[in-house]
């Protein structure tokens, strides 16, 4: 390649937002949180960075478009199934799988609060399944914040520990090795040292997931608004 098209760049105005999106999404998929620059987005398009700054004013503003497109990705294809437990497990399969293919980005964004057209329909998604489980008016939005801030907040600490933001390593498992110096005083972690030191992150979200469905079903039975299905 020569030093001019290596150097050539694109028409004033010929920028869009719907690329600018993209060209972020491969920075972070492919090098990582510390990628996204500006700079970096202006030369992965060929582009002067103030031409990036004319559809998103901050980095903050990116990231907000980020996060919608990140939910958009959760949502393709999906269909609801009229079972609300199976949608639930559905939906939070589908933020995490989101989070596993692109952590970088997810680690960034994925618990942005956004407004955008798809967190729209992310959000109608799981307020129809707690309706069906049988829970109206603010009791309905406490149990659709109680889910997705269990998903979001699990699926966005897997991204961050896939990218390298914390000290856990990222295909291991969750390695928790510890020195027990005292037996007495931590029987239950010497009893259980090798179960300890690799958990599958997956089973772990599973885990998370049927425990909050399991826990969703009681409280409507307890509360007497069970819908059909909890009897099925």
């Amino acid at each position: 390649m020569t030093s001019t098209a290596r150097h050539a760049r694109r028409k004033r105005g010929s920028l869009s937002a719907e690329e600018i999106l993209g060209a972020a999404m491969a920075l972070l998929d492919r090098d990582g949180v510390a990628a996204l620059t500006f700079n970096a987005l202006g030369a992965e398009l060929k582009a002067s960075p103030t031409a990036v700054y004319r559809h998103f004013a901050s980095r903050h503003d990116l990231l907000v478009a980020i996060a919608d497109h990140l939910d958009g990705l959760s949502l393709a294809g999906y269909e609801p199934s009229g079972e609300w437990r199976a949608d639930l497990r559905d939906l939070g399969w589908r933020a995490w799988r989101t989070a596993t293919s692109h952590p970088a980005a997810s680690s960034l964004a994925m618990t942005i609060v956004t407004g955008g057209v798809n967190e729209l329909r992310a959000v109608d998604a799981v307020l129809e399944a707690v309706h069906q489980a049988g829970f109206e008016g603010a009791e309905a939005v406490l149990h659709y914040q109680a889910f997705a801030n269990t998903v979001l907040g699990t699926a966005s600490s897997h991204a961050a520990r896939l990218s390298g933001l914390t000290d856990q390593p990222s295909a291991e498992g969750w390695v928790q090795a510890y020195e027990v110096g005292d037996v007495m005083h931590h029987p239950h972690v010497q009893r259980l040292m090798q179960e300890l030191r690799v958990v599958d992150y997956d089973a772990v979200f599973e885990a998370i997931i049927d425990t909050y469905i399991a826990g969703l079903a009681t409280i409507a039975q307890a509360q007497g608004v069970a819908s059909d299905s909890l009897s099925e």
